[in-house]
């Protein structure tokens, strides 16, 4: 009797099975492994829930007459269920926790590089006015040295006596501000 159990709990796993498979078949989020989990588990407790009520159930009759074995059957899908439910929220779970997780580290990842970048552009501007501006103070200081250069040439040329002629008109120029 209870291989005749065992077939008909064999035949409702693979159809078990067979449902599973096709659902898991279509996500690619959820592993195909359950599938098989689910129909280990229906096979075992359909056959444990047969083994158990064998000799109350009616195998033979009207649909009304083998009520115990579709509560059995309907008691063990609703385990089976239960069961293959609670791994695939278990699992995925754990993999959406694992996705959040990597998608803070790449965003993570993604500031402080874009950050590190603004800070090497910073330096490189910095590091370039400061360039820029060491060359026009070495500018300046170039044209103020030729400028002494040219003023002191042009009084060895033409004497000392016009450099007091310009500071007298300074001070005449002054003295008429006064009045």
């Amino acid at each position: 009797m209870f291989n005749c159990e065992l077939r008909i709990a064999n035949c409702f796993g693979a159809i078990l099975w067979l449902g599973q498979w096709l659902i898991l078949h279509q996500t690619e989020m959820t592993p195909r492994i359950f599938a098989l989990i689910n129909t280990v588990v229906g096979i075992s407790v359909f056959s444990v829930l047969v083994w158990f009520n064998q000799k109350s159930l009616q195998w033979s009759g009207g649909p009304i007459e083998g009520w115990k074995t579709g509560l059995i059957f309907l008691l063990g899908g609703t385990v089976t269920g239960a069961a293959t439910g609670k791994a695939l929220d278990f699992y995925c779970g754990r993999v959406e926790q694992r996705l959040i997780r990597l998608e803070r580290e790449r965003v993570e990842q993604e500031t402080q590089e874009r950050e590190r970048l603004l800070r090497e552009r910073f330096e490189k501007e910095k590091l370039a006015q400061e360039r820029l501006e060491a060359e026009m103070a070495e500018r300046k200081r170039i044209q103020r040295e030729a400028a002494q250069e040219e003023e002191r040439l042009w009084y060895e040329k033409h004497g000392k006596d016009y450099a007091d002629y310009e500071y007298e008109e300074d001070e005449e120029e002054y003295k008429g501000e006064e009045d």
